[in-house]
């Protein structure tokens, strides 16, 4: 049922978590919860928060696509679930404001049938993305271990639990396979909560689901995006429009034929 050939794989796992179609935006909704580990103490729940992560990818060579997103993310109070912009510091006992999270800094990546280059490391060697595919009862699953651009923290560590109707993986008929999604990541104190040096780290655990466009997103969520952030309710398709970084551009025949 699952091959072991790269781009079989890639083709697989792009039906639950992309889009098998050469030019394709691809939409996840989610809500998450963020939590404060300071060191040596117990872990607290901060802020939940709804969000969204879009990406697009076109495709360059069989088996090589250019991938772009972002993703936006409003907060909500712990206890009420109601849009929020503050919240309260477990650690520090300090309210604090909380922005919308506009994550639009990720450069985008190049995949291959070898694995992953970030584009603000295009001399790097592909690295393989951890995934696999697991059955269970009904369902399709494939773990994921995500691979962060090379320029953010190094404290920075994504992993999720993606599924689909194994009737609709099988059929193998549908580009895009309708697909929950599950997981946490690591990352280092946002500047919002006033940490300073103490030493610690944030975890968040998400689940959501794969949309097929912004015209599916709660009314509620998408009024508050279009008050300040409207662009970020589609891809910036300009920057398909750049070139790739030479020293990558020179070696895309090569990386496709691995």
């Amino acid at each position: 049922m699952f091959s072991d050939d790269p781009r079989e794989h890639q083709r697989q796992s792009y039906r639950i978590l992309r889009n098998i179609l050469d030019d394709a935006d691809v939409l996840f909704w989610y809500h998450f919860t963020m939590f404060a580990i300071p060191q040596g103490k117990a872990p607290q729940a901060v802020v939940r928060w709804e969000g969204i992560e879009m990406s697009h990818h076109r495709k360059l060579l069989d088996g090589v696509y250019r991938i772009h997103g972002h993703n936006l993310s409003f907060p909500r109070d712990l206890a009420s679930g109601r849009w929020t912009e503050s919240a309260l510091n477990p650690v520090t006992g300090e309210r604090v404001s909380v922005p919308a999270m506009a994550l639009t800094e990720d450069p985008g990546y190049v995949y291959t049938p070898a694995g992953v280059i970030p584009l603000d490391k295009p001399d790097a060697d592909p690295r393989i993305r951890i995934e696999q595919f697991l059955l269970e009862d009904d369902l399709v699953k494939i773990e994921q271990v995500r691979l962060p651009p090379a320029s953010w923290p190094v404290t920075f560590i994504e992993t999720s639990s993606n599924w689909s109707s194994r009737a609709l993986f099988e059929a193998d008929e549908m580009p895009s396979l309708p697909a929950g999604t599950a997981g946490g990541y690591v990352f280092p104190w946002p500047e919002w909560m006033a940490m300073g040096d103490a030493p610690g780290h944030m975890f968040a655990t998400w689940h959501g689901r794969k949309l097929g466009s912004t015209a599916e997103l709660p009314e509620a969520f998408i009024a508050r995006a279009q008050q300040k952030h409207e662009a970020l309710l589609a891809v910036d398709m300009g920057v398909f429009d750049e070139p790739l970084p030479e020293v990558l551009a020179s070696r895309i025949g090569q990386l496709a034929a691995s």
